[in-house]
């Protein structure tokens, strides 16, 4: 067993190790996958589309294979932003795709097998083509203007929610989410500014508030963002603004390391446990909330939803962004805009929104060669991330990539930059100070491997100081 050479204070790290650990860490995760699926989503929500069949053992088998394989490509340790965005796509989107393909119906097992190792293939570059060391970008302004760019966005974005539609705090039941959704939609038309201004407040600027409270320990700061939050989803009854508020704590707790990351499988293991935890209070409470609302929503989901596109848009003409910025140019054969489509021919329901991940989506406009295409495009997003967030803390760019990382996973890639906070965030943390009040928590190279040179630069500073002090 070989270990590789690490500097002064690095944890020492053995290959041999992760050709063990990820192997068990997938199989364990597909079993529990597989069991929540056939158990307890099928049959629940089959009338949704969430159809079951018995799988060959063998394409499992390769299933199983192909997943480790794109699960050993990426980042070990969590101790970059595209580290946090990469583990989450791979939990929700990636692995699910890739493991669910051979019980799909809409499937056979050599299309099952072909969806798997393209999706793994395209995102194993994506984990390949960022390794190396990172030249920073960034453009950082004073602590003071950083403060005022958030004060007015919030400020805004609150104003022209409360006049445009209405703001409202209180306790609203994920019974009632969609009939307030319709009516933000309804006030919404012609005003779609205020669409782009509730998701960046959402899913960037909210998190950076809990972000500093937490890192800092300023109480003022972690209450106006989840304050904030709450009153966005009671106002526009999206579910995800409020069910990842848990998700910011949990992970700033876990990524809260000072100069040690987090190994990645601590991902995997805990959306494991979630499920399995799920599942048990169900059976406890004698429902399938929980199991739908975390399970059902935020892993199976995007699972189902690339095998259902994919069979689709096989057969059916693809729609070369029709919908979107190329409606000027193409002739879309569709009537409603694809999730719309995917939506009535796997439910029957012609309001069902089916919102497919980034791969998914990438198929339905142009095939094989999309869905490599948006790899392309994220691999290149995920660059220019980890350039302007050098300098930051992991723990608070993680924390703000959080919502956007999960909206790959319901949404193109275009969409999800444009629309639910991937490019807000990205200038965000290219503008924020390098010192705004995470000094303490820098995760810089030199303070990880020449700790003895630090303490003997601050007993020199005291005895200077104390110097000084005599001569004076």
């Amino acid at each position: 067993m070989t270990s590789s050479s690490t500097s002064i204070g690095r944890t020492v790290e053995f290959p041999g190790r992760q050709l063990i650990f990820v192997p068990v860490s997938m199989l364990i995760f597909a079993f529990v996958l597989h069991w929540v699926y056939a158990e307890l989503v099928s049959p629940a929500f089959s009338y949704l589309g969430y159809r079951y069949r018995s799988p060959n053992t063998d394409v499992v088998v390769i299933s199983l294979f192909v997943a480790t394989g794109a699960a050993l490509a990426l980042p070990r340790r969590v101790d970059r932003g595209s580290s946090v965005v990469l583990w989450v796509l791979f939990v929700i989107t990636v692995a699910p795709t890739i493991l669910m393909a051979p019980y799909m119906p809409y499937r056979d097992d050599s299309q099952a097998v072909m969806l798997g190792l393209v999706v793994a293939a395209v995102f194993a570059g994506i984990c390949l083509g960022l390794r190396g060391s990172v030249r920073p970008l960034t453009v950082p302004i004073s602590s003071s203007s950083i403060g005022l760019v958030v004060a007015t966005v919030s400020a805004v974005t609150y104003s022209l929610l409360a006049v445009t539609h209405g703001i409202d705090l209180r306790f609203l039941s994920f019974l009632d989410v969609y009939d307030v959704r319709g009516e933000y939609a309804t006030n919404l038309e012609g005003v779609r500014i205020l669409s782009y201004l509730v998701f960046s407040q959402a899913n960037v600027v909210n998190p950076l508030l809990v972000a500093r409270g937490l890192f800092l320990r300023r109480r003022m700061w972690i209450a106006s963002g989840v304050i904030g939050q709450l009153v966005l989803y009671s106002s526009t009854g999206f579910k995800s603004m409020i069910l990842v508020i848990p998700a910011w704590f949990i992970l700033a707790c876990l990524l809260r390391r000072g100069k040690r990351a987090i190994d990645g499988l601590v991902l995997m293991w805990g959306t494991s446990i979630l499920i399995v935890t799920s599942a048990i209070l169900d059976h406890v409470t004698g429902n399938i909330l929980l199991t739908s609302l975390l399970v059902r929503r935020f892993v199976v989901t995007p699972g189902v939803l690339t095998s259902v596109y994919v069979e689709f848009f096989s057969e059916h003409p693809q729609v070369h962004l029709g919908h979107s910025v190329f409606r000027s140019f193409v002739d879309y054969p569709y009537n409603a805009a694809p999730p719309y489509v995917i939506g009535e021919w796997m439910a029957g329901l012609p309001t069902m929104a089916a919102n497919a991940n980034m791969f998914a989506d990438g198929f339905a406009n142009f095939g094989w060669a999309g869905l490599v295409a948006a790899g392309v495009v994220l691999l290149v997003y995920l660059k220019v991330l980890d350039r302007v967030s050098d300098g930051l803390p992991v723990g608070v760019v993680g924390v703000i990539m959080t919502m956007p990382a999960v909206a790959l996973a319901n949404a193109s890639v275009l969409t999800a930059m444009l629309s639910h906070g991937l490019v807000a965030a990205l200038i965000l943390v290219a503008i924020m100070p390098r010192d705004y009040g995470f000094r303490r928590f820098d995760q810089s190279s030199e303070a990880v491997s020449c700790p003895r040179q630090t303490s003997v630069e601050h007993r020199a500073r005291k005895a200077n100081k104390r110097l000084r002090t005599r001569r004076s």
